[in-house]
């Protein structure tokens, strides 16, 4: 039997200097790809709360300010080592983010979510190696 589970999530697309900061994901659909940090919309949580609170326990960086882009959704098909079988529909609201100031990336380090983070050259970065919520983001000129 195939699990149906639905999510809300938060992205952050944070550029600096023509680079972006992305994480690698470590479990899920996308395990292994590159993503903008984010996640889960928790109950009675605000989409604004959530990307705050999100950017900061992956990457250890406080916003300054951030601005809503667009939102999409994608269904993703994986096998899951506790669940089976799943079919996830994922719907993403992703905003522009400005940092309070730069500094190192201090991501949480029980984050069972991630493998690491890293800011990417957005003339160096390899399209199969990111997520489609990404791959699809990148490939639309207007959104940075």
């Amino acid at each position: 039997m195939v699990q149906r589970l639905q999510q809300f999530a938060v992205y952050g697309m944070i550029i600096e200097s023509n680079k972006i900061l992305l994480v690698q994901k470590s479990q899920g659909p996308f395990k292994g790809l590159w993503d903008l940090p984010g996640g889960k919309i928790e109950f009675g949580e605000a989409p604004e709360t959530t990307l705050i609170r999100e950017i900061l326990e992956e990457t250890g960086l406080e916003i300054q300010d951030q601005s809503y882009v667009k939102s999409d959704s994608f269904v993703a098909n994986y096998t899951d080592e506790h669940m089976g079988k799943v079919t996830l529909h994922l719907v993403g609201f992703i905003f522009k983010v400005k940092l309070k100031d730069i500094k190192s990336l201090l991501p949480k380090p029980d984050d069972a979510d991630l493998i690491c983070t890293k800011w990417c050259d957005l003339q160096e970065i390899e399209m199969n190696q990111l997520t489609p919520f990404l791959q699809e983001l990148l490939m639309d000129n207007n959104v940075y």
